[in-house]
């Protein structure tokens, strides 16, 4: 069963306190502050898919964890590029980075040396900044990141002084590149069992990131409402009710932060906050089980940022590809757009009685 409905929560600036909740009602409101009909945004996505179907297969037989090659500039020309050493496994837990998205290949780098290893693997995760400021590293990093377009961290809570590795790295790596156009993905993990000094310190570094791009926060349901729970509740054992009541708590958690995006993962429902002229969330249904939900969610949405779609397109194509591997199917440029079709069919079946509107 495909996704089914879309849920819009608008926030203008010049009316904050007016909250305007549609629910099944299949639209999509861009940043451009016009509705668009969500069968456009998924038709447009079907028509991007399958003019590029051999670069979405290769994306998805090399997607995983680690150093990943931009299909778009690749693809079949991989094999004409020359030798690349992958970066060590070492590298990617050091440093808390999950998925690197590199524009070209880097070839062989001190960061695959020894040295380079036995400095991340000597204290066991309580990997210090000042253990990796030597030249050579720094400008291997350096070039490493030159060549990137979309980094995805792992989960903060899951990696010991990642808030100092992170801040180091943004200050001694990206910011003397000078650019502006990076895409960065964090995971909060669970703040829990963090002092709330901790997690703001945390998401004054995301906040920071800005700077250098564009910031997408992910959590999934318990972890936003724990990091609620850290600023605005007093109940740990704190329990969500309601669609509403989830997306009030989300609201208050993006008030928080200066970033780009803030996706909540609550099965069965995606929600997605957005701040550019407006604040807004956007809030699309899918099919399937919670298993894997939220990295195949992302490798669909890291594949829109690579191919520069629009914030709802990226998301969009984030739910199918959750949804086909939710049907026990790999994706690709066959599936994905047979998938998307459905998702288009079911939503011309609503009928247009059952659409209804809630002013609060």
């Amino acid at each position: 069963m495909a996704p089914a409905s879309t849920c819009f929560l608008k926030l203008t600036r010049e009316g904050l306190a007016k909250r305007e909740f549609i629910t099944n009602i299949n639209t999509w409101h861009m940043i451009n502050n016009q509705f668009n009909n969500t069968h456009t945004v998924l038709s447009d996505l079907s028509g991007s898919l399958q003019k590029t179907g051999d670069t979405i297969d290769f994306y998805f037989n090399q997607f995983k964890e680690g150093e990943m090659l931009n299909p778009f500039l690749a693809g079949g020309n991989i094999n004409s590029l020359g030798s690349n050493e992958a970066l060590p496994p070492e590298f990617f837990q050091g440093l808390g980075i999950q998925t690197l998205i590199l524009d070209t290949l880097h070839g062989k780098l001190s960061l695959s040396e020894k040295n380079f290893i036995d400095i991340i693997d000597k204290d066991a995760g309580e990997l210090k900044w000042c253990d990796l400021k030597s030249d050579l590293i720094i400008e291997d990093l350096c070039m490493l990141f030159r060549n990137s377009q979309i980094v995805e961290f792992s989960k903060w809570s899951d990696l010991k002084n990642a808030s100092a590795i992170w801040e180091s790295l943004r200050q001694d790596v990206i910011r003397p590149l000078k650019r502006n156009d990076f895409d960065f993905i964090f995971h909060l993990g669970d703040a829990s069992m963090k002092l709330v000094f901790e997690v703001d310190e945390f998401l004054d570094i995301i906040s920071d990131y800005t700077l250098h791009g564009r910031v997408t926060l992910v959590l999934d349901e318990r972890d936003a409402v724990n990091l609620w729970v850290k600023f605005y509740g007093r109940d740990s054992n704190v329990e969500i009710s309601t669609l509403a009541d989830l997306s009030e708590k989300c609201r208050s958690i993006f008030d928080l932060i200066h970033i780009d995006y803030l996706i909540i993962d609550s099965f069965p429902t995606t929600l997605l906050y957005f701040k550019h002229l407006e604040f807004e969330t956007a809030v699309m249904r899918r099919s399937g089980g919670p298993k894997d939900g939220l990295k195949h969610f992302n490798a669909g949405y890291i594949l829109g940022l690579i191919m520069k779609f629009e914030i709802s397109h990226s998301v969009a194509l984030g739910l199918a590809v959750s949804g086909v591997y939710a049907e026990g199917n790999k994706p690709d440029s066959k599936t994905l757009p047979n998938y998307i079709e459905k998702w288009m069919e079911e939503m011309e079946s609503v009928k247009p009685e059952e659409n209804h509107l809630f002013i609060a």
